[in-house]
């Protein structure tokens, strides 16, 4: 005999009233093929391809993005599949080898995706590659290495004065070099916790501030010396 408690629950279970099952209804979705190529034409291998959705709530998932959401394969190309319809952008990049959004020298191109036009194939090509610095910075009076600092670059066009972008990266023990915009002219700052800031200077006359230019992928090593500030009047 079945134990009372379970008799009530089947009775009760049988009781309730039963509704008609409907499956969700799933938005249209598209697929984004294409290639991307390095700044020479050829066919760029293993690049990450990420998407961001223009007009999505902000704060969702869909306008923080996908990254990667492919890989190009041996012969540079990639495809993205159960992509939303809508406004979506697509931006190549390659941090390891100086293809990045902040140093400029990404890509990428907007597609739109209709349930009409649910398919669309774009041609991304990177460059110029970024250049990067790599600074040797130590104390001005015991020469001891300093590992924690941060350099910061703010670009002047001699064609739109009144107009500059910047930015900037932390370096930390164990990173080498930092990456900036290439063919830019930059004013270079660079600055440490309980140290002045640096400036960089005219090599030939270092008490004038002067602007750094790197060219597509070059390498500059540089040799900073940071000044301790003054401590604090009591």
């Amino acid at each position: 005999m079945r134990p009372i408690w379970l008799a009530l629950t089947l009775l009760l279970l049988a009781s309730l009233p039963t509704f008609p099952q409907t499956a969700n209804s799933s938005q249209p979705e598209g697929t984004i093929t294409g290639t991307v190529l390095d700044e020479n034409g050829q066919p760029f291998k293993r690049v990450q391809v990420c998407t961001y959705m223009r007009d999505a709530p902000e704060g969702s998932k869909a306008a923080r993005g996908d990254c990667p959401a492919a890989t190009t394969d041996e012969a540079g190309q990639f495809r993205i599949d159960h992509v939303a319809m809508g406004a979506t952008s697509v931006e190549a990049i390659k941090p390891e080898d100086g293809y990045i959004a902040f140093a400029g020298t990404s890509v990428s191109k907007e597609v739109t995706l209709t349930p009409n036009q649910s398919s669309a194939t774009v041609v991304l090509r990177l460059g110029p590659k970024a250049g990067r610095l790599l600074p040797s910075v130590t104390d001005k009076f015991t020469g001891e290495p300093i590992i924690d600092f941060e350099v910061r670059w703010t670009i002047f066009d001699p064609d739109a004065p009144n107009i500059s972008s910047s930015g900037g990266q932390g370096i930390s023990h164990g990173i080498r070099g930092a990456i900036v915009p290439p063919e830019k002219y930059l004013v270079l700052t660079i600055s440490a916790p309980g140290y002045k800031q640096w400036i960089y200077r005219d090599p030939s006359d270092p008490s004038r501030p002067a602007f750094l230019r790197l060219q597509a992928g070059e390498e500059k090593e540089l040799t900073v010396e940071l000044e301790p500030q003054a401590p604090a009047a009591r």
